[in-house]
């Protein structure tokens, strides 16, 4: 059966107070992997003994933007090296870092470069998508500009369902028109209530997350990830909820 991660975001007060614990949590709730946002000051190394105790794996790590470059770049692979995580992910552009169709250009530049130099340590880069890579510039989708100004080899693609779907467009179709490209899915559901979207419990809202597992295993993806960024309950009880109605689409 394929493995399901959690985004460790999607629990950040919980894995920021107590991360060994937290992980220990989220292997006993029913995942087989972890992505990571963040060690909150604790180790590789440490980190690694709790992932080894629980039989836990790593399923990426999001890296900010500006550890994408340097010597921050140098430690980071350093730290993926001792996790055994072979993903590092950019996950996310400030206003300020994506004013232009220019500015995703660098961007791209940034991640082909940061492909290249982890790709001997075999460590791969992906970039994750919101809804803003889908607000035209200068008539140019910059999702679009991201995967065209960038090598298929040296940078991969971490699809967001939520916020495709969010922003109007299908995952399926993303998916098919970058086929293979993908190498991390995060199974993030919808839900619409008084006509406003939100992030909620997987496989309780509006996406086909049994269709996107289906499109993932043949084209191969290597990481499907549960993410939830908004709760009414407690986060712990709702992610199991969630990782318990994804492995029953399995």
């Amino acid at each position: 059966m394929r493995k399901i991660g959690l985004q460790l975001y999607s629990i950040h007060a919980e894995a920021e107070k107590n991360l060994l614990g937290t992980l220990e949590k989220v292997k006993a709730i029913g995942y087989d992997s972890v992505q990571f946002a963040g060690l909150f000051g604790i180790s590789a190394k440490e980190v690694k003994k709790v992932l080894d105790a629980n039989e836990l794996t790593a399923a990426g790590a999001h890296i900010p933007l500006d550890q994408f470059s340097g010597d921050a770049f140098k430690k980071q692979m350093e730290d993926q090296l001792i996790l055994e995580n072979d993903l590092m992910i950019m996950p996310y552009l400030t206003e300020e870092q994506r004013k232009t169709i220019d500015d995703y250009k660098r961007v791209a530049e940034l991640l082909n470069e940061a492909g290249f130099r982890s790709k001997e340590y075999g460590i791969r880069v992906a970039y994750h998508n919101h809804d803003f890579e889908f607000h035209k510039l200068d008539g140019k989708l910059p999702f679009d500009v991201i995967y065209r100004e960038t090598d298929p080899d040296l940078v991969k693609m971490e699809l967001d369902t939520y916020w495709i779907k969010y922003a109007g467009y299908e995952p399926e179709e993303l998916l098919n028109k970058y086929r293979f490209r993908c190498i991390s899915l995060h199974l993030k559901d919808m839900t619409v209530k008084n006509g406003e979207k939100q992030s909620t419990i997987a496989g309780t809202g509006i996406l086909d997350l049994s269709r996107f597992l289906r499109l993932a295993d043949e084209q191969k993806v290597d990481y499907c990830v549960i993410e939830q960024e908004y709760f009414e309950g407690d986060p712990l009880k709702e992610v199991e909820k969630g990782v318990q109605n994804v492995k029953s689409f399995l």
